[in-house]
C-alpha cells in the first residue's frame, strides 16, 4: 500500500457554538498541537480595516483517532464579554516541539489561493454573535441532503457566496448554519469514491479494524473475498449486519471510512491527497485491478453486470466532479459562520431505527452494533460535539480517547463493550442554540417509541398492521424543556423548532402514502423501508405529543426549519386543541443541498402539485386527530365539533413562482427583522 503522507492540517476551522462567553472552534490535524486562537474586533474604517486584539484564553479537548488524525475543539473565552454585532475575525497558532505555524503560513489567508477562507478586503476568516432586543432578529441558513453523486449542483456553495457578498453587512450577513441532518451518505457510497475512502481511512487510523474479530462471518470466502471491493458489500450489510439499506454496495463500515468521509466532505485536503498519491481508478483500472466485486454467476450475466457498473461508475464520476470543487467554497463558509448539525438516518444508515424490530435486529448483529456505533462516534467527532460541547461530560470524552488509544496501538481493547453501549445509550443528542431567536435540534433518531398505534382504521378490521415510530419520546420532550429554561428563553418569545423530517409535511404525498400503505403491506411489499414511513403523522400520538408541547411553551410565534424529504414546501398551520388552545406553526423546508431525487420529473411534480391546488375549491388543507390517534383529511365543514383531539388547517405557499413545492437542490435562507420574515430557497444559477 502507498504509503500517505498528510499535511498538517485536514479540515476546518469550523466555527461552532457560539455566544458572549464563549466561542467554540472545530479543527482536524494530522499531528497534535498545541493551538492558540487570536482574536480580533475589526472595525471598518474610511483608510481601511482596523483589527484591534480581544484578549482571550484558549482551551483545547484533543482526542487522537487516529495515528494521523487529531480532533480538536477549542474553546476561547474572552475576558471581558465578546462584543455583540460586532464582526471579530480570528488567526489560529500551531506549535509542537518540531513545527511552528498559523493559517497564513499554509496560505489559507492568502485571499489568491484557491483554498482561502477569507472574504473581500478581510484579513482573517470571522463570525458574528448576533443580540438585539427583539428575539425575533434572525437571518439563518438550513438544508440538509448532501450526497456527493447526488443529482445537480451543490447549492451549500451558496451560502458562502451570500456571505461573500454580505461580509462586512451583519444587518444582511447570515448568522448562523443549520444542517440539519444527511450530512454524509454513509450507505450510499459512490463506486469511484469507495477504494480511495478506504484506503484513506485505513491510512488516517494507522492500523486496520479487524473485523473478523467482531463477527467472524466475515471469515466466509464469499464475505471476505468482497469486503474491500467496489460493489461488494451489499449482502454483507445486509445479511450479517442486518441493515435494510438498497444501495449498500459500498457502505462504510470502519471509523477511519466515516472519518475519511467527512473529511471529504468539508475540506479539499484529502481530494488533493487522492490525487498525488494516485488513489483514483478508472473503472477499466479497478476492473483490471480485481477492485470490482462481479456478484453473478456466469460468464453472460457477468458481461451484462460489468457494463452497468461501468455505466454507473462513469455517471457517478461526471456528478462527484462538481462536488469535489464545492468543497473549497465550503471550507471557507464554514470557517466564516456559527454550525450547528444534528443527524438523519443516512449519517449512519439508511433507515436507521426505522422499526423496533429493525433495531432490535441490528442490535443483535455484532457487526451491525459496531458500525452503528462507529458512526455515531464520527457523528460525535465530527458534528455532535460542537454544537453543545459542556453536554458532553469528561467520562464521555474521556472513554473516546482511551477506547480509540488501544484501537490504534492494536491492543486488546478492555473499553469496547463500554464504548459501544455509551454510544447506544446516549440520550443528549438534541440542543439548544444560544442564537438570539432560540432554535431546538430535536434528535427524532435514537430517541424514538415504539407504540402501538396503527396509521389507520382500517388496519383494525384487517389482518394487517403498520405501527409507525413515535419520533421523540417524554424524555426528550422533558429535556428540551430544562434545556430551554437553561438558555433563558421565556414564555411568549418567538422558537425555532428544527426537525429532520417535518412535522407538518407536505400532505398531497404524506396523505397517498397514509391511504396505499395497507393495501401494499397487503401484498407483501415493506412499506415501513419502501416509503419511510416515519413522518410524523403517521404516528398520531408522537404528532399530538410535539404540538401539545410547544402549545404548551405558549411561544409568541413558532417556526419549523426541516429537510429530509428532497423537496422544499411552505405551509401554515393553525392548530385548534379541544381544551381550548391555538398554536400556529409555519413549518419551513428545504431539501435537498445536493440530492434531487425526481430526476427529470421535478417539473411534472410541481405542475401536478400546483394543477391540483388549482383545481380544489378551498386551497386549504383541513385535518382532525381522533381519540385513538389517527389523523384524517376532511373538508372544512366535516370537521368535528366534539371527540377530536385537536384539528387543523393548512396553508401551502407558492415557493417558486407557481407551484407550491420545490423540487430542484437548494438551500434554505431565513430572514427576520421587525416582525417581517422572508424566506428564500438559494438555488443554483442556470447556466
Amino acid at each position: 500500500m502507498t504509503l500517505i503522507e498528510f499535511p498538517a492540517l485536514l479540515s476546518g476551522p469550523i466555527i461552532r457554538q457560539v455566544d458572549q462567553s464563549h466561542a467554540y472552534i472545530w479543527i482536524a490535524t494530522s499531528k497534535n498541537y498545541l493551538i492558540n486562537v487570536q482574536c480580533f474586533n475589526i472595525e471598518f474604517k474610511y483608510e481601511g480595516n482596523q483589527y484591534i486584539e480581544i484578549r482571550t484564553r484558549t482551551k483545547k479537548q484533543t482526542v487522537s483517532l487516529g495515528k494521523n488524525l487529531y480532533v480538536h475543539l477549542l474553546e476561547i473565552t474572552p475576558s471581558k464579554k465578546f462584543p455583540p454585532n460586532q464582526l471579530i475575525g480570528y488567526n489560529l497558532h500551531f506549535k509542537n516541539k518540531d513545527e511552528s505555524f498559523d493559517l497564513e503560513d499554509h496560505d489559507l489567508l492568502n485571499p489568491m489561493n484557491p483554498n482561502n477562507i477569507i472574504y473581500g478586503s478581510l484579513k482573517y476568516p470571522s463570525f458574528y454573535i448576533s443580540i438585539d432586543e427583539s428575539p425575533s432578529t434572525a437571518r439563518f441558513l438550513f438544508g440538509s441532503c448532501r450526497k456527493p453523486h447526488g443529482e445537480g449542483e451543490d447549492t451549500l456553495v451558496n451560502g458562502d457566496k451570500l456571505i461573500e457578498e454580505t461580509c462586512r453587512e451583519l444587518s444582511k450577513r447570515p448568522e448562523a448554519l443549520f444542517l440539519m441532518g444527511d450530512q454524509i451518505y454513509a450507505d450510499d457510497v459512490a463506486d469511484p469514491l469507495f477504494r480511495p475512502i478506504h484506503l484513506l481511512g485505513h491510512a488516517l487510523m494507522g492500523v486496520e479494524e479487524m473485523l473478523s474479530t467482531i463477527d467472524p462471518q466475515l471469515l466466509e470466502k464469499q464475505f471476505e473475498d468482497s469486503l474491500y471491493k467496489i460493489n461488494g458489500r451489499k449482502q454483507i450489510i445486509q445479511q450479517i449486519a442486518k441493515f435494510t439499506s438498497g444501495n449498500c454496495d459500498n457502505h462504510l463500515i470502519e471509523f477511519g471510512e466515516y472519518a475519511a468521509m467527512y473529511l471529504l466532505a468539508w475540506s479539499p485536503t484529502l481530494w488533493e491527497l487522492s490525487d498525488r498519491f494516485k488513489l483514483n481508478e478508472t473503472f477499466d483500472e479497478a476492473f483490471d485491478n480485481g477492485h470490482i466485486q462481479i456478484q453473478s454467476k456466469s460468464d453472460a450475466h457477468d458481461l451484462v453486470e460489468k457494463v452497468k457498473l461501468k455505466i454507473r461508475f462513469t455517471e457517478q464520476e461526471k456528478l462527484i466532479a462538481e462536488y469535489r470543487e464545492s468543497t473549497y467554497k465550503i471550507r471557507r463558509l464554514m470557517a466564516n459562520i456559527p454550525t450547528y448539525m444534528i443527524f438523519d438516518d443516512h449519517d449512519i444508515t439508511d433507515d436507521w431505527n426505522i422499526t423496533e424490530e429493525w433495531k432490535e435486529n441490528v442490535q443483535k448483529s455484532p457487526l451491525g452494533r459496531h458500525v452503528v456505533a462507529n458512526g455515531l462516534a464520527a457523528f460525535w467527532a465530527f458534528q455532535g460535539w460542537g454544537n453543545q460541547p459542556r453536554s458532553f461530560k469528561s467520562t464521555f470524552v474521556s472513554l473516546m480517547e482511551k477506547y480509540f488509544r488501544d484501537l490504534t496501538k492494536k491492543k486488546k481493547n478492555s473499553y469496547y463493550k463500554s464504548w459501544v453501549k455509551l454510544l447506544w445509550e446516549h440520550s443528549q443528542w438534541y440542543f439548544v442554540t444560544p442564537t438570539n431567536l432560540k432554535a431546538i435540534f430535536l434528535d427524532t433518531r435514537t430517541q424514538r417509541k415504539y407504540t402501538k398505534y396503527p396509521i389507520t382504521n382500517e388496519s383494525e378490521q384487517l389482518d394487517v398492521q403498520i405501527y409507525p415510530p413515535q419520533l421523540v419520546n417524554e424524555k426528550q420532550l422533558r429535556g428540551i424543556s430544562k434545556q430551554l429554561r437553561m438558555s433563558k428563553w421565556k414564555r411568549g418569545n418567538p422558537l425555532l423548532l428544527v426537525s429532520a423530517t417535518p412535522v407538518i409535511g407536505f400532505e398531497l404525498i404524506e396523505a397517498i402514502v397514509a391511504k396505499f400503505s395497507i393495501p401494499l403491506k397487503m401484498v407483501g411489499v415493506s412499506v415501513e423501508t419502501v416509503f419511510d414511513m416515519e413522518a410524523w403523522r403517521f404516528n398520531g400520538m408522537g404528532l399530538t405529543k410535539i404540538l401539545a408541547q410547544l402549545a404548551k411553551l405558549e411561544p409568541s410565534e413558532c417556526m419549523i426549519l426541516s429537510g429530509d424529504v428532497h423537496y422544499s414546501f411552505i405551509v401554515d398551520s393553525t392548530i385548534h386543541f379541544a381544551k381550548g388552545q391555538q398554536l400556529k406553526i409555519k413549518q419551513i423546508t428545504s431539501s435537498p443541498i445536493k440530492n434531487m431525487s425526481f430526476h427529470k420529473l421535478g417539473p411534472l411534480v410541481k405542475f401536478g402539485s400546483a394543477m391540483n391546488q388549482t383545481l380544489q375549491e378551498d386551497e386549504r388543507v383541513y385535518r382532525y386527530c381522533d381519540l385513538s390517534y389517527i389523523v384524517h383529511n376532511v373538508a372544512k365543514d366535516q370537521l368535528p365539533t366534539s371527540e377530536f383531539i385537536w384539528k387543523e388547517e393548512l396553508n401551502y405557499e407558492t415557493v417558486d413562482d407557481y407551484s407550491i413545492i420545490e423540487t430542484e437542490n437548494n438551500l434554505g435562507y431565513l430572514s427576520i427583522a421587525f416582525n417581517a420574515k422572508s424566506t428564500k430557497l438559494l438555488k443554483a444559477e442556470s447556466k
